[in-house]
């Protein structure tokens, strides 16, 4: 059965390079609910954004304190262009009859195929890159309406 989702984007929280121990610290973390949501960790540069890692999760805030423990997440955005780290949220809005764990996987496939068809490298699983084929489409530019010249997508 198809989910009419409604979701609602919270304001970005800015990742600091810590000063001991951590890669990263966030001062801000309590701005992050302790309630369901999707929530993507990104890099920006000027007017530039680049999604970095998207995950889902019953307590976004508490998934977000523990990624901050990874070593090799956190090494990963680290490591990827300069910018600015960041880390925003999504919470869905439940409506009569939809369990939360379905709509979270439904936001967080929808977001990570979103990411690669517009050209972006995640740092899914621990940080590694996520496996992914590229596609680029030549020929008829009336296709352009219809898909991407160039497109990322999952094994």
């Amino acid at each position: 059965m198809p989910l009419n989702i409604e979701a609602c984007w919270s304001k970005p929280v800015r990742l600091t390079v810590a000063s001991a121990g951590a890669i990263y610290d966030c001062k801000e973390l309590d701005r992050l609910p302790a309630a369901p949501g999707v929530y993507i960790f990104y890099r920006q540069h000027g007017d530039r954004m680049e999604p970095l890692y998207v995950g889902k999760s019953m307590d976004v805030r508490n998934r977000v304190t523990q990624h901050l423990d990874s070593v090799r997440l956190m090494t990963a955005i680290y490591e990827s262009q300069a910018g600015g780290r960041y880390v925003i949220c999504c919470e869905p809005k439940a409506k009569p009859g939809q369990k939360m764990p379905r709509i979270l996987t439904v936001l967080e496939n929808a977001l990570i195929d979103y990411a690669m068809a517009e050209g972006y490298e995640l740092k899914q699983k621990q940080g590694t890159k996520r496996p992914n084929h590229q596609i680029k489409f030549s020929g008829n530019r009336t296709s352009e309406a219809l898909v991407p010249r160039q497109m990322r997508v999952r094994v």
